[in-house]
C-alpha cells in the first residue's frame, strides 16, 4: 500500500506557531486544544492577521514534530526503501521541504517526495498513486474515500467531532506505527 502523509497537523505542530503569532498580535489566548474546526476564520481574526500568521509559520526554519512522528516515518522508510510521500495543502512547498528536512532524523535523512498546494488533495493522490493518506483536515475525507483512497484521520482537537466514515482513526504516531505493523508487518508493500 502506498502511503501519503499530510504535513501540518499530522507531522508538524504548525498550528502552535500560527496561534502563537495570532496571540502575540491580538492579545488573544487561543490554543490548539480550544479549536473546534481546522478553519480559523470562525475565530473572527482579521484575515490579514491570519495570512501573516501563516506566512510566519512558512518562514520558520524548523517546526517541532508530533511525538513519535520521526521514529515512525524512519521506520516506514526503512521497511519500504521508498521515498516518504508528503501531500500538503500548503501553497509554499519549499517551506514544507525545509521544515521536514530539519526534523531530528536519527541517521541519514530519508528520501522524501513533497507535493500539494490545495486542501483538496485528490489530484495529488491520483498523480502519485497514493492508496492511503493520513490527514487531519476533514473537508475532503469523503471525497478521498469515494475515489478509493483509504483515510487515516489523525485526531486533533479541531476534528474530534468529525462524523466522516474513515478507514482508521489515530490518536498519535504510536497508534499509526502499531496499525502499520498489524496491517503490513515488515512488508515492502507499505
Amino acid at each position: 500500500m502506498k502511503l501519503a502523509f499530510d504535513v501540518d497537523g499530522v507531522v508538524l505542530k504548525s498550528i502552535d506557531i500560527i496561534l502563537e503569532h495570532i496571540n502575540s498580535v491580538t492579545g488573544a489566548k487561543i490554543t490548539s486544544s480550544s479549536l473546534l474546526t481546522w478553519d480559523l476564520d470562525p475565530l473572527g481574526i482579521d484575515q490579514r492577521i491570519l495570512m501573516e500568521a501563516v506566512d510566519h509559520m512558512y518562514s520558520k526554519k524548523a517546526i517541532e514534530p508530533y511525538d513519535g512522528a520521526v521514529d515512525t516515518l524512519e521506520n516506514i522508510h526503512r521497511m519500504t526503501g521508498y521515498p516518504l510521500l508528503f501531500i500538503t495543502g500548503r501553497s509554499d512547498l519549499l517551506s514544507a521541504r525545509r521544515q521536514l528536512d530539519s526534523l531530528p532524523w536519527s541517521g541519514r535523512k530519508p528520501e522524501m517526495m513533497i507535493t500539494g498546494g490545495s486542501r483538496d488533495k485528490r489530484a495529488y493522490l491520483k498523480e502519485t498513486g497514493a492508496e492511503f493518506i493520513i490527514e487531519d483536515d476533514v473537508l475532503h475525507l469523503r471525497d478521498y474515500l469515494n475515489d478509493g483512497v483509504g483515510v487515516g484521520l489523525m485526531v486533533q482537537p479541531w476534528n474530534r467531532s468529525c462524523q466522516a466514515p474513515v478507514t482508521a482513526r489515530f490518536n498519535g504516531w504510536v497508534e499509526i506505527n502499531q496499525w502499520l505493523i498489524k496491517n503490513n508487518g515488515s512488508s515492502k508493500e507499505l
